[in-house]
């Protein structure tokens, strides 16, 4: 059996503007709605081939969304139903749908004993916070904040001071297209994946999928590591190691994921 953790935006789900920036000939279904409108799509092939993949092996979900964000993916709660999912880019495991509380108490342990609290973050990034380039601010299931930014304005020499300073404090960065994240350096989306392993023992290969930095351990280690052409990874990092890259772009990229992992035996994918 294949355990297969994947990262969903811009890795198997895609909003308008990527599919209209990497159209494909193939039908497409909206998988994400918000106040009546469709907001996120896969194509028909993608979710069969997906689907299938599901009734074989061991898909789970991997994402940075809050969990309700997740739970908004009506693809994943009607349709194929994982029996574990990661949301909160790590902070949170489903297990069919649950939350799991032991992995809950057990993160948040480990962040009062490796990460300062909020407010001393906070402090320190208000040094180089300004309405200038910093517009809205969420903070996502008790964990980590999102910061909407101006990417053309980011004092980026000023932010790489901060991050050294963060990393004395138990917390990092990550600055994702106009987001910029802050989070304790123990909500990381691979020491999630690593506990949802412990649970299951009888898989024979583990295959991840990302296109950011925010899912670059959970495939470092993964057993191997796709990414598309199309993500910051490639764009910065082309020959990072245990990564392999397809040829397709968007959706493109998906179906010719879901492909390679149906065609596979039960050894590592290549």
């Amino acid at each position: 059996m294949i355990l297969f953790t994947s990262d969903l935006d811009r890795t198997l789900i895609y909003s308008e503007r990527m599919m209209t920036e990497y159209p494909i000939e193939s039908e497409t279904a909206c998988v994400e709605m918000m106040d009546e409108r469709s907001i996120t799509f896969m194509s028909y092939q993608s979710i069969k081939l997906l689907n299938t993949f599901h009734e074989n092996h061991l898909f789970v979900p991997v994402t940075t969304r809050a969990l309700h964000l997740y739970k908004r993916i009506h693809l994943f709660q009607n349709d194929i139903k994982p029996p574990f999912a990661v949301t909160s880019n790590g902070g949170t495991i489903l297990i069919d749908g649950v939350v799991d509380q032991d992995w809950h108490q057990e993160l948040h342990a480990r962040i009062v004993r490796t990460s300062l609290p909020k407010e001393d973050m906070l402090q320190a990034f208000a040094a180089i916070r300004h309405e200038s380039w910093v517009l809205r601010e969420s903070y996502v299931d008790d964990l980590f904040y999102v910061f909407q930014i101006v990417k053309e304005a980011v004092p980026y020499d000023e932010l790489a001071a901060f991050e050294v300073e963060l990393q004395k404090i138990g917390w990092r960065t990550f600055l994702h297209g106009r987001k910029l994240y802050i989070l304790p350096q123990q909500v990381d989306k691979a020491f999630a994946v690593q506990r949802v392993k412990e649970y299951i023992d009888d898989y024979d290969v583990h295959v991840a999928a990302g296109d950011s930095f925010m899912d670059y351990l959970m495939m470092k280690e993964a057993d191997i590591g796709y990414s598309p052409l199309h993500g910051e990874i490639f764009e910065t990092m082309p020959n990072a190691p245990k990564v392999m890259w397809l040829n397709g772009r968007g959706v493109a990229f998906t179906e010719e994921l879901l492909m390679k992992l149906l065609e596979s035996k039960t050894t590592l994918i290549r």
